[in-house]
């Protein structure tokens, strides 16, 4: 084994470990905090013996459970897809919503708010079809365009600029139901169920797991598109692939949170500074990276420390995240890369 893979082994369990037991803190805390605090303790007590408070047993495995699942699933999910996102485009800056796929969602949940009659649950439908169908026309374009990754990204732009635009003309026009759009726009897990987790797993798990079994695959395709199929991969095939599965993924967790920015651009290059560009490294610690930074934000949100009723958690994700990646790329950014 060349020395060089044994030294990104070694940074992989390092980073890995550390993950895991901020995981496990974040984890706890997200079942201790809310209006009604509980203490360690406490919740072991409501987990094995949930008959002694069963008011307190419903909070936590009907409300603060279904929060922290969607929110870690959420997380991962960003993490993964932007490190494929920006494998694909070749572009550093991208991120799992450069489709304009978060454009088309957010008009989408905004054309279900606003059609009478329609039950809550109807939003996330609406949203999700509105995500994948600004996938599904900016792959049509780039085809058409016949530009690679190039024509791929302006399609992204050109789509989600006018979605915006629809968007924009939507909110003036129903001002009075502005608020509840741009409250799910910024995203939120308030209302987070086990329903919604049911629903988002048959599609998000077999994803994610064909994105991270490719991650050999992308690494070859960083080399280009000629030199890959040389080596065996179907470029092609790989790039449409690996893109549904990723906007799919993406699409059906934004239907049930919002528009949660920042995770998917900031977590693969967390683990490009610290790890490795190694894909077989970057798309699974990018995930638990993308886990754990939602779990903080939402965590913070829902905070006694936070004197403010609860803000959108892309707020925080942003205001957490910030800093930290200019920290890094401050120190570290010489080993920054694709």
């Amino acid at each position: 084994m060349p020395p060089h893979f044994k030294q990104k082994r070694l940074r992989f369990a390092a980073y890995l470990t550390t993950l895991i037991f901020f995981m496990s803190v974040a984890l706890i805390t997200s079942l201790m905090i809310g209006s009604f605090a509980l203490s360690p303790n406490e919740i072991l007590e409501i987990l094995f013996h949930p008959d002694k408070n069963p008011v307190a047993w419903s909070i936590v495995v009907n409300y603060r459970v279904p929060r922290m699942l969607l929110a870690s699933i959420t997380g991962f999910v960003l993490g993964v897809s932007g490190g494929v996102i920006q494998t694909l485009t070749r572009n550093p800056l991208a991120d799992p919503y450069i489709t304009g796929m978060s454009s088309g969602a957010a008009l989408g949940a905004a054309v279900a708010f606003v059609i009478p009659f329609l039950p809550i649950y109807a939003i996330p439908f609406f949203a999700f079809m509105g995500g994948v169908s600004t996938l599904l026309l900016c792959m049509l374009l780039a085809k058409k365009a016949n530009a690679g990754p190039i024509g791929f990204i302006l399609a992204g732009i050109a789509v989600g600029t006018f979605s915006s635009a629809l968007l924009m003309i939507i909110l003036a026009l129903v001002s009075e139901k502005a608020h509840g759009i741009l409250n799910w726009i910024y995203g939120s897990f308030s209302t987070s169920t086990w329903t919604e987790i049911k629903v988002a797993l048959p599609v998000v798990v077999p994803a994610t797991l064909y994105l991270l079994a490719k991650a050999r695959d992308l690494n070859l395709l960083l080399l280009g598109e000629e030199h890959a199929s040389q080596l065996g991969v179907r470029a092609k095939t790989l790039w449409r692939l690996t893109l549904v599965a990723s906007s799919l993924a993406v699409a059906t967790c934004v239907s049930f949170s919002g528009i949660i920015g920042f995770i998917g651009l900031m977590a693969p290059h967390m683990v490009r500074l610290l790890v490795s560009s190694d894909n077989r490294f970057v798309l699974p610690l990018a995930g638990l990276t993308g886990a754990l930074l939602m779990l903080l934000s939402d965590d913070l949100v829902r905070s006694p420390m936070n004197p403010i009723a609860e803000i959108p958690v892309g707020a925080v994700t942003s205001m957490m995240g910030v800093p930290f990646f200019v920290f890094l790329l401050l120190r570290r950014g010489s080993r920054f890369g694709m």
